[in-house]
């Protein structure tokens, strides 16, 4: 059959990224010698995750159509897998992975190959013989009783099982153990397709990473048992991917925001996955472009090492974006965005005409379950207003600031802070410093208020270490590529506030700077323009090598900064910040007036913005 030159994009696309993997691949190892630091698990784990991660990337591309002329390729990796899964499953090999423990990273891995042994069951798993599969079965087994993280790792025992189970190695107890944690991971779900995931507490990404791709995936692979649970799963798919199209830019880029960025298109895989189970009345012809624009905007950025494998970072190579759990071939968790090549080539999805992105027509988006508000802004760009996601005290060492930002923002993004646990990024955010130094950001949140013109959340700058403890809530408004953020604060002990603007980001330090904005040579700018409470300005930049990198998205950057005097008890601060291409829209505003509760600015472009609420102070 002809194939459609949709189809043979995504096929060539998945061939590509095998390629450099396929060089590294030696007679009678277990693992990929991808280069990169290790993780903060054992070498085993990074050993396993080498392993998986690139079988479920080669599963999704062996199981498409076959063409002739990949019939070489095709023999290379599968006879490769199937080696390498006798040499890691056996124990008096020397290419042993170990078995499963509590807590254990393999158990993550483990339920990755489960599901991959089973979409390129024909070309892996079926051709080995009734020994070597016995073998396979002893390893998964030793998952059975193990602990396991309460969050979206529940669902590697159940694929795990799932597996064993529909190839006659089940144990009597299987079942049950199953259904517990189906159940667990059930009461998740918040509402409108979203899930919390767990001891992390976060509304992020790992909706698509983990929840939607494991829970479609045990619907696409087992629900026929369980037809009333697997038609839950459709369910809360059909309404998450209702919002999930709203989190990608025109350029088909998505904001980095909360944990694994680093994971790149792996958020993809819901829409395949959706689409597969038919559970999305969104158009086939909207979520090609919308895939196959973010699968090409990663594939065509700096994303690789040396070796040609897929590097951390990105937009671009950056090491210091993974966490501590993450090992040299963490980013090939972005195999999971491979989804849609499970459709047959002669689905509307490769076939229909596409559709414009909702950031191509113009959009805000409110969703009440996680506290999210998504909109759209000028050229195409979309940013994500965060009043209801944060992570929880314990899971602090990942940075409570991929999580408490004002504005995550395509084309703009954020900074890091290192160490994590103990440091705080100024931009996009309210901070204390106390007078020791140390500086605090938000990581606990409460959404209040959530509208299509403004959010609203009550917060707090502190921790109980010390009992440091400033009582914010915190109002943002929008209009065009500004955002209005309005800060009723309760300072419980002397504190310095600063309110940070748009970090921009610079691929190198050439940057224009005058008063509190800032411009690059291609036109993108930041400003920030303080309106009440703020006394003094000063920069956060990287503009030379001589200090770590700290921006997810360039090597440098420049943020304006705004910041009161030493200062304690209750007050309001107020300020506008801006990020864009056009500098006509980054003038700033004029005051008309303003009363408490209602207020009338001027802008020489965007002309009149009239604001009423509540939590506008009087304006002097």
């Amino acid at each position: 059959m002809n194939l459609p030159a949709s189809y043979l994009h995504w096929q060539d696309s998945a061939r590509r990224l095998l390629e450099p993997l396929a060089a590294l691949m030696q007679p009678g190892r277990a693992d990929l010698d991808i280069h990169g630091p290790p993780s903060d698990h054992d070498k085993p784990a990074d050993r396993l995750e080498s392993f998986a991660r690139p079988l479920t990337l080669a599963a999704f591309w062996l199981q498409s159509t076959a063409r002739p002329e990949d019939a070489a390729f095709r023999t290379k990796l599968a006879t490769w897998f199937r080696a390498g899964l006798i040499a890691g499953t056996n124990p008096a090999g020397p290419h042993y992975w170990g078995p499963d423990a509590s807590y254990h990273q393999h158990h993550v891995e483990m339920g990755l190959t489960a599901i991959a042994l089973q979409i390129a069951a024909r070309d892996v798993w079926n051709p080995l013989s009734a020994e070597e599969k016995a073998q396979v079965a002893r390893w998964f087994a030793t998952c059975r009783g193990g602990g396991i993280v309460n969050n979206n790792h529940l669902f590697m025992s159940v694929h795990i099982l799932e597996f064993l189970g529909k190839h006659g190695f089940a144990h009597r107890t299987d079942r049950a153990v199953i259904t517990a944690h189906l159940n667990q991971l059930e009461t998740m779900h918040r509402g409108g397709g979203w899930f919390e995931d767990g001891i992390n507490q976060t509304y992020d990404h790992y909706n698509a990473y983990a929840f939607h791709f494991y829970g479609l995936m045990w619907t696409h692979l087992h629900g026929a048992q369980d037809q009333a649970r697997a038609t839950r799963w459709r369910d809360w798919a059909k309404l998450f991917v209702r919002d999930y199209q709203y989190f990608f830019a025109a350029s088909g880029e998505h904001p980095a925001f909360g944990r694994s960025i680093t994971y790149r298109f792996n958020c993809l895989n819901v829409f395949g996955l959706a689409l597969a189970e038919n559970c999305t009345d969104v158009a086939p012809g909207l979520l090609r472009r919308l895939c196959t624009r973010n699968l090409d905007f990663f594939l065509s950025r700096p994303i690789y090492t040396a070796q040609g494998a897929l590097a951390p970072g990105f937009t671009d190579r950056f090491d210091k974006i993974i966490e501590p759990y993450s090992a040299p071939a963490s980013p090939y968790w972005a195999a999971k965005g491979f989804t849609p090549l499970l459709l047959p080539p002669d689905h509307a999805f490769w076939n229909d005409a596409e559709q414009p992105l909702p950031a191509e027509r113009g959009f805000v988006h409110v969703m009440k379950a996680p506290g999210l508000v998504t909109r759209s802004v000028p050229g195409g760009d979309i940013e994500i207003l965060n009043a209801g996601s944060m992570v929880g005290n314990t899971q602090l060492r990942y940075g409570a600031w991929k999580w408490s930002k004002l504005s995550y923002r395509t084309g703009v993004h954020f900074c890091y802070a290192f160490p994590e646990i103990s440091n705080v990024s100024l931009d996009s955010a309210l901070t204390a410093q106390v007078d020791d130094g140390r500086i605090f950001g938000r990581h606990s949140t409460v959404p209040v208020e959530l509208a299509d013109d403004h959010l609203g959340y009550s917060w707090n700058l502190g921790f109980k270490t010390g009992q440091v403890n400033t009582g914010v809530e915190t109002f943002v408004f929008w209009r065009a590529g500004w955002l209005l953020h309005v800060h009723h604060y309760d300072a419980r002990q002397p504190v310095v506030l600063r309110v940070g603007g748009f970090a921009l980001p610079l691929t190198n330090p050439k940057v224009e700077r005058a008063d509190l904005s800032a411009f690059c040579p291609d036109r993108r700018g930041t400003a920030l323009q303080p309106l009440l409470g703020l006394t003094a300005s000063e920069w956060d930049a990287r503009l030379d090598d001589t200090t770590e990198r700290r921006h997810v998205a360039a090597p440098y950057h420049v943020t304006p900064i705004a910041k009161t005097t030493r200062l304690a008890g209750a007050g309001v601060l107020a300020a506008l910040s801006w990020a864009g291409t056009d500098r006509a829209e980054s003038a700033p505003w004029r005051v008309v007036s303003g009363a408490a509760g209602a207020w009338q600015l001027s802008h020489p472009k965007l002309g009149d913005w009239e604001l009423r609420h509540w939590s506008l102070p009087v304006l002097t």
